[in-house]
């Protein structure tokens, strides 16, 4: 494997390029409630339903289509009904590191199961600007993790292959599963190591570091 290996670098966003427990937790509260408004159900029934579901399609987004919630709608809504920069700070050095792995002739893509709107106030309480990124898809664009289709879409909006792509996630088997299946070279943030991951770090910028090395010298595998 020489140099010029990878074409680009595709990133998760919630719990990946930052942790907030806090907000992880309105988050959920607000879905829940958000979910039992739109199925005119209680709280309780809502948050049960939510569960079996998320049981079967393994993500919240890939949830909403077994209960027949519109993402788009749900998105659009829930966008409205918190505020992630109550809970979560800009990370220093983030939009640094990707620039320079930018300079290196990579495209920066992100993919998350959230919607644009919400994206977008995330995005705002990191500090990173949109513009950061080559490519964003969002369940608005395609099918949600874990189905390929977003995945498929980054190849093409990238104009690579499969193993021209480093995939970074915190979720093993909800996202970095399809992308090791498709052939990425897969980045685990946090919690466990997994066999879906190539590479497991503690933190994004932890990730970023290895990542840049791993351009660098690809057989070294970002040591």
């Amino acid at each position: 494997m020489g140099r010029g290996r990878f074409r680009l670098l595709a990133l998760d966003m919630d719990g990946t390029l930052y942790s907030s427990h806090s907000y992880v937790g309105e988050l959920e509260k607000m879905i829940v409630a958000l979910v039992a408004e739109m199925l005119g159900v209680s709280a309780e029934t809502a948050a049960k339903r939510l569960a079996e579901a998320k049981s079967r399609a393994l993500t919240t987004s890939a949830s909403l289509d077994l209960l027949k919630i519109p993402r788009s709608e749900f998105y659009e809504r829930l966008s409205q009904m918190v505020e992630p920069a109550r809970h979560i700070k800009p990370l220093l050095g983030v939009e640094d590191r990707l620039r320079r792995i930018k300079a290196r002739g990579l495209k920066i893509a992100l993919h998350t199961n959230a919607g644009r709107a919400l994206t977008k106030k995330v995005l705002s309480a990191l500090g990173l600007r949109p513009d950061i990124f080559d490519i964003i898809v969002t369940s608005e664009d395609a099918a949600p993790k874990p189905s390929p289709q977003g995945y498929e879409l980054l190849l093409l909006s990238a104009g690579c292959r499969a193993k021209e792509c480093i995939y970074v996630g915190d979720r093993a088997v909800a996202e970095l599963r399809t992308a090791k299946i498709m052939g990425m070279f897969t980045v685990k943030v946090g919690g466990k190591a997994s066999i879906w991951a190539d590479l497991h770090v503690g933190d994004i910028l932890e990730a970023l570091r290895r990542i840049e090395r791993l351009v660098e010298d690809p057989v070294s595998g970002g040591e």
